[in-house]
């Protein structure tokens, strides 16, 4: 549908749309058992995760309104390996996981809501390499969508790389003599983020704004970066604690020179120099931090989901859950909250059902600003209605609320029942 007809339309809802209020209470929903989100877009409407529960690990979109759609050429079925983290670009249409190459071997990979999959190896980089029927893998995607982080095997040891249609794959300076992998980039793809490793071994996280490489933590320790907000300015992960020798959830702030790190800490009753903690989503407006703790590393060991915010500082996940109104079933065990939208809209994580031996995903979705209050003044009223036919005729992704990429009546659709409903 064009503007002209959606024009036509506001001429007879200009007086029978009543504003509403656009608050809304915080709800819990349920993916399927074995369906384990990663990633989610930026207003939480679509994410991107792997399917455990039949042991494929294949890669599946999953959106509020199609539920859960399997993406196929997962590696495991063929090859019998598999690594990486399936992520999905802001405006959910896009996706990047480890796949099965066009040869049969393990690549990084890329897939469109309108195109399917593309590999990103085959051709290789002139160092490139394969091992173990390996090129490399994917665990990050900006958030446009337009470049893959991971690695791929080099000539020296694996090699923190970054891919996109118009570079192609690109290894970025490492220390040589060890490995380094990228986990999260920004929204261009400009600053990225990961680990390299220590000449003794572990992980130390590190940053790299282009190609200048910033070591962030020079205590020995087993570290990394795992999430970057869209401008770069705040990552989050891992790092070690000088004093308690545990790896403690942190937060870097990028200061114009340096990232300035916060070590946010660990939950009590986590075993010093054997438990630890790390962030592994954070918001773009830096309010609202989420990953996991793990009490003890011992085989079996307990672990809980966390949750940081600036006003409640670290937060156990049923602790922070019951206190915005949220109780799960006592049969959901959370062990891990794995993503927060860039809106921080909604939060997702892993819980293992304890009566039904199955890992279960679960979305929160926050009491928050409805998404038809396009102008963000509180109502949702004829003002948000003149806000979507400008953000329709740009085609501007902001009013996808059906999370497909696309920008239609499908879309007007949505906004209206938004609206009607009260959100």
């Amino acid at each position: 549908m064009n503007r002209a007809t959606l024009a036509l339309l506001t001429m007879s809802l200009a007086t029978s749309l009543p504003a509403s209020m656009a608050a809304a209470q915080a709800t819990v929903e349920y993916l399927p058992a074995g369906f384990l989100i990663t990633d989610l877009s930026a207003n939480g409407s679509a994410g991107a995760g792997n399917v455990v529960g039949d042991g494929s690990y294949e890669t599946f979109r999953w959106t509020r309104l199609g539920g859960v759609e399997r993406l196929g050429r997962a590696t495991v079925p063929e090859l019998g390996i598999g690594a990486g983290s399936p992520d999905i670009s802001y405006d959910g249409s896009r996706i990047s996981a480890s796949i099965l190459s066009s040869d049969f071997n393990m690549t990084q990979g890329i897939w469109d809501v309108m195109t399917g999959w593309q590999e990103t190896m085959p051709p290789m980089p002139p160092d490139g390499r394969i091992i173990d029927r390996d090129y490399g893998s994917a665990w990050g995607l900006s958030g446009d969508g337009s470049t893959v982080v991971g690695f791929y095997w080099s000539t020296d040891r694996a090699r923190p790389s970054k891919w996109s249609e118009a570079t192609g794959m690109i290894g970025l300076p490492k220390t040589a003599g060890r490995s380094a992998r990228i986990n999260a980039a920004n929204f261009d793809g400009s600053i990225v983020g990961g680990w390299e490793e220590r000449p003794t071994g572990p992980w130390q996280p590190t940053i790299w704004r282009g190609l200048t490489k910033h070591t962030l933590d020079p205590i020995e320790g087993h570290s990394g970066v795992q999430s970057i907000s869209a401008d770069g300015s705040v990552a989050v992960g891992g790092a070690m604690d000088p004093v308690l020798a545990t790896r403690a959830a942190a937060i870097w702030r990028w200061d114009g020179t340096t990232y300035v790190p916060q070590l946010v800490g660990f939950l009590p009753g986590t075993v010093l120099t054997m438990g630890q903690a790390y962030f592994t989503s954070i918001s773009d407006d830096a309010q609202l931090a989420v990953g996991s703790n793990i009490y003890t590393t011992s085989p079996g060991g307990p672990r809980d989901g966390i949750v940081w915010t600036p006003a409640g500082g670290l937060m156990k996940d049923n602790d922070y859950l019951a206190s915005i109104g949220i109780t799960l079933p006592e049969s959901m065990d959370v062990v891990e909250l794995t993503a927060v939208s860039a809106d921080g809209s909604t939060i997702t994580g892993i819980a293992i059902d304890v009566d039904a031996f199955e890992y279960v995903t679960f979305l929160v979705h926050l009491a928050a600003p409805c998404r038809a209050d396009l102008n963000g003044d509180g109502l949702v009223d004829f003002a948000d209605y003149l806000e979507f036919l400008n953000f329709y005729d740009a085609g501007d992704l902001t009013v996808d609320f059906t999370g497909d990429g696309l920008v239609d009546f499908a879309d007007y659709l949505e906004f209206l029942n938004l609206y009607d409903a009260g959100c």
